[in-house]
This record gives C-alpha cells, structure tokens and sequence, in this order.
C-alpha cells in the first residue's frame, strides 16, 4: 500500500507534467462547480452518474450495493466501472477528465493527489454543507484541504503501526528503553530506505517535508535537514551500526517475510499486510509506534483515501448526493465490517467495534498523531530525491551532509517541476 500511495502520485504528477498542464486554473472552476453544489435546492432526478470505483474485493461488492441504493432512492441510474486493476494509476483519471471523458465521481482516490488534480482545475471543491470538519482529525481535514479548501471526502485512514510476535513478545514496548529491549532480544526491521516509513521518526524527531501553517504547506520551507531531521537519520544509522537491526537493504517485503518465518520479533507495516500474516498462520499482535528516545510520539505517514466530483461534470448537486452516500457513517461501518478499512469518522473511530479490536485500534490510535502525506505536486521531488537517505543508514555520508543533499535536491527537483 505505501508504494501504492507513493506510485500514484508520481504517475499522476509525470502525466500532467508532459502534458503541460500544471497551471493556475484549478480555482476558477472549482468556485463554480461549489457553488452549483451548494445552490442546488434538490437533486434533479432521471441523470446517469458514471462512478469509477479504486477498489477491489469486498470494497467494490459494497460501493457497488451503496451506489445502487442510492440510485434506486433517487431515481437516477448509476454506471459503476471497476478501474482498480487500471495499469495507468490515477494519471487515467487526469487524462480522461481533461478531455471530458471522466467519470462523475471517483471512489478510492489517495489524498496526496488532491493538489496536482485541484490545480489543474479537475476536482470541484466539496460544498460547504456536505463536509463537517468537526466528525474528523485534523490531520484529516488536512489531508483533503488544498489552499483552504476542501477536494474531497475523506471514508477510510491507514498508517504504519508495529506488528510484533506475541510469542516473543508478550507486551508490545510502549518506550524506546523497553522497544530496544525487544528488538535487541527479538530483531526488529523496516523499509529504511523509504521515506514513507521513516517519517514516523523525522517527524517525531521535529522534522518535516514542508512546513505546515494549520494544514497549508509551505514547499519553500523544507524540514528535512533541521535539528530534528538529523537526529533522526542519526538514530536510523544506528539501528544498523550500533544495534545491528537490520542493514540498508532491508525492504518492506524482506522485513515481513522474516516477520512470518519466526526470524524477527517485530516489522513495521500498514492494515494490507494483515491478511497475508494471518494466513501464515502467526500468533501476532499490531501495536502503535513506541515513545522515541526524546519522549515523543513517533509520527508516521497517513494516507486517507477518498471520493472525489469531478469539475467538469454536468450532475455535481447529483453527484455530491451519490458522494456523501459512499462515505456517510453508515457506508463507512460497512466498509469497516466487510472490508476491514478504518474509517476516517472520528466517532467510528472510537467507537465499540473498533476498539474492541486490537489490530485495528492500533492502526486508528496511530493515526491521532500521524501526519498526513503532503498532498501539494512538490511533494514529487520529495520521493525523488530519497535514495539519499541509504547513503546516510549506510554511513557513505554523515547523518547532517546527508540531510543537507537531501533538501538541496528537492528543491532541485522543484525547480524542475516549474513549481
């Protein structure tokens, strides 16, 4: 999932990038597609909404089953395509939409593409009277927010959390002091050549991507190489050097094949791993992230995925109706129970059902203090330029000449982007 999150941005940003699209345009017809929205006194009835669904499995069964609902109550007719298995990423939605051959509404769209989209002028902003800040995080709100606005409606939240083998390990570490007991007993590793789980320690630390002024990110303002940064970069060569956890080339996918044959005690990953250390058949248990060394919550990534109303739709007072149907409380305890994907409401969040399920509470506590993936197009050069962070764990480079190069090649990368 987190090369899924990553991926589609990166797909997305080079499709509109070569098509010279990048431009200013996003907020004129996002003002006019809000406010047709929002002055519709009632949905007309009799239209066909075409719904392009990002999911699979029990998640397209059960958007399926919502949106007809929906259509049968409204009298409208909804056209469902299944575009989860779309080689193209969500750069199909862009070219589709930019030629006016999108779909109405979009299920599954990952935030941290609302920037490139709402730039480009391809996604309307939600109306005012569907979208209440108050049922949600803010790091949520966040998330869907772009230069104030709101792009989309948040239905489901995944972050990293720790997976730990209750046979080794009766109760997961909710320090560092008992986490580097454990790991040193028990082995531990993750991904450390990707950014997307090592920002559960940069943030932590102090550092950050680009500055966020409540939720509005700053790409002039680059955090990767400040006090905090560093001594994050500093503790992950550690784990290699000093502990000796893991090595460089350490994957997500090595560190969870270990994980299932009894090898090490504890991994980082998300929800979508779940299922396959299930069918392995290991006694294991999902805890949040430790307290770091300073006394802080780590602060890993989140990703929050979405629906979205395209701009150039004809149907919006329609087409946001069908958009709050997919994502109400209701459509999110359901996608919960048969899809297991934690909601994005704070009160099913906290509810009974969630909380009374450790895996999932594990996720949904982490959440509350991670930090949604910056969702502006610069976040591009950002993924980019990462491969540094191996020469830092590697000791090729010092934790602060590392950070440093870091930085200066985002904004390398930026100025490349022309953003």
């Amino acid at each position: 999932m987190k090369k899924r999150w990553k991926s589609a941005a990166t797909g997305t940003f080079a499709a509109l990038a070569l098509a010279g699209v990048v431009s200013g345009c996003g907020t004129a017809n996002g003002t006019s597609s809000s406010g047709n929205s929002t002055k519709a006194a009632s949905v007309p009835k009799g239209q066909t909404i075409t719904l392009w669904v990002w999911e699979g499995g029990p998640n397209l069964k059960d958007v399926t089953a919502l949106a007809n609902a929906w259509a049968k109550k409204h009298g409208d007719t909804v056209k469902i395509v299944d575009q989860h298995k779309n080689p193209n990423g969500f750069k199909f939605y862009a070219t589709a939409a930019r030629t006016g051959k999108g779909p109405d509404v979009l299920y599954g769209m990952p935030h941290d593409n609302n920037g490139l989209f709402a730039q480009e002028g391809l996604l309307s902003p939600v109306p005012k009277a569907d979208f209440d800040p108050s049922k949600y995080n803010a790091s949520v709100v966040h998330a869907v927010t772009v230069n104030g606005k709101i792009y989309s409606i948040p239905m489901e939240v995944e972050t990293t959390a720790i997976f730990y083998n209750k046979k080794m390990i009766k109760t997961p570490p909710k320090n560092w002091t008992e986490f580097v007991k454990d790991a040193n007993a028990h082995g531990f590793m993750y991904d450390q050549a990707n950014l997307y789980d090592d920002y559960a320690l940069i943030g932590g630390f102090g550092g950050y991507v680009f500055k966020s002024n409540n939720g509005t990110l700053d790409p002039k303002d680059i955090g990767l190489n400040n006090a905090g940064a560093v001594q994050a970069f500093t503790l992950m060569r550690q784990m290699d050097s000093k502990y000796h956890w893991m090595n460089p080339s350490v994957t997500g996918a090595v560190a969870k094949s270990k994980f299932i044959a009894g090898k090490i005690g504890m991994y980082v990953s998300g929800p979508w791993d779940i299922p396959d250390v299930k069918k392995a058949g290991v006694n294991f248990g999902i805890a949040p992230w430790p307290t770091l060394p300073n006394g802080k919550p780590a602060t890993p990534f989140m990703g929050v995925k979405t629906t979205i109303v395209n701009a150039k739709s004809k149907h919006q007072a329609a087409d946001w109706s069908l958009a709050k149907a997919l994502t109400n409380k209701a459509a999110q305890q359901k996608l919960f129970n048969d899809a297991q994907q934690i909601p994005a409401l704070k009160s099913l969040q906290n509810s009974s059902v969630v909380q009374q399920s450790p895996m999932f509470k594990a996720f949904a506590d982490q959440t509350k203090v991670a930090v949604p993936m910056p969702n502006i197009p610069q976040m591009q050069a950002a993924w980019s330029a990462m491969s540094v962070i191996k020469n830092i764990v590697n000791g090729k480079v010092s934790p602060q000449t590392g950070a440093n190069d870091f930085v200066k090649n985002i904004k390398k990368g930026i100025q490349v982007q022309g953003s």
